[in-house]
């Protein structure tokens, strides 16, 4: 009877880990899956957020404020400027995993 109860408590260690693990292989798949949807952002907004141009930084943004310009720009009826087209070419869930991408980066490029 003792060593089943203590293999059952050992179970029962162990199992939080496991499900820790998990989760934390499933958020770095995940962000890599993001940045490769915006890489094509990167042109402009540099790879770590950070543009050194005339182009907005758009490391440390909030996630929620990102997707939402993003989506004004979608659902402009004439698109004029470059974003605006840029837009369009993304769904919903792209612009979130966009936004959700540069929301965790650090600000400034970390600098």
């Amino acid at each position: 009877m003792r060593v089943s109860s203590t293999i059952t408590f050992g179970k029962l260690l162990i199992a939080p880990a496991v499900f820790i693990l998990s989760i934390h292989s499933a958020i770095a798949e995940d962000q890599t899956v993001n940045r490769m949807i915006a890489s094509q952002c990167a042109q402009c907004h540099g790879t770590n957020g950070y543009a050194r141009g005339s182009y907005p930084d758009l490391g440390g943004d909030e996630a929620k404020d990102l997707a939402d310009h993003l989506y004004d720009m979608k659902g402009e009826d004439r698109p004029s400027g470059i974003m605006d087209h840029q837009a369009l070419g993304y769904t919903d869930d792209q612009i979130r995993r966009i936004a959700q991408y540069y929301s965790i980066l650090p600000e400034n490029g970390g600098d």
